[in-house]
């Protein structure tokens, strides 16, 4: 397994952090060549944390960590849409430019 995460990965689990105004979600899954070989999820990997929020954003665009995973800030706004999308749509896909999608492509 490579140290930076290979994207497009499919997320199998999430975390969710909230605290006063600022929300955090991470991200776990496995990368797409990962998926024949996993065994109970025992290949899952930090893939992405998004920060919602944060009044001292880190930067407009999102980035990879020294981790090897996509770091994202968001608007609050958008913390409830992106709970019922992981909450409800499977399977679900992160790509390396911060996009969540029900397609790999």
């Amino acid at each position: 397994m490579s140290v930076v995460v290979s994207y497009p990965v499919e997320i199998r689990k999430f975390e969710v952090s909230v605290k006063r105004e600022i929300a955090e979600i991470i991200l776990e899954g496995i990368e797409l060549g990962e998926q024949e070989r996993s065994v109970a999820g025992a290949n899952l990997r930090r893939v992405g944390v998004i920060t919602f929020g944060d009044p001292n954003p880190v930067g407009d665009a999102d980035f990879i960590t020294r981790g090897g995973f996509l770091r994202m800030d968001r608007s609050l706004a958008l913390f409830s849409g992106i709970m019922t999308l992981l909450r409800n749509e499977r399977p679900l896909f992160l790509r390396e430019d911060g996009t969540l999608s029900t397609s790999a492509e």
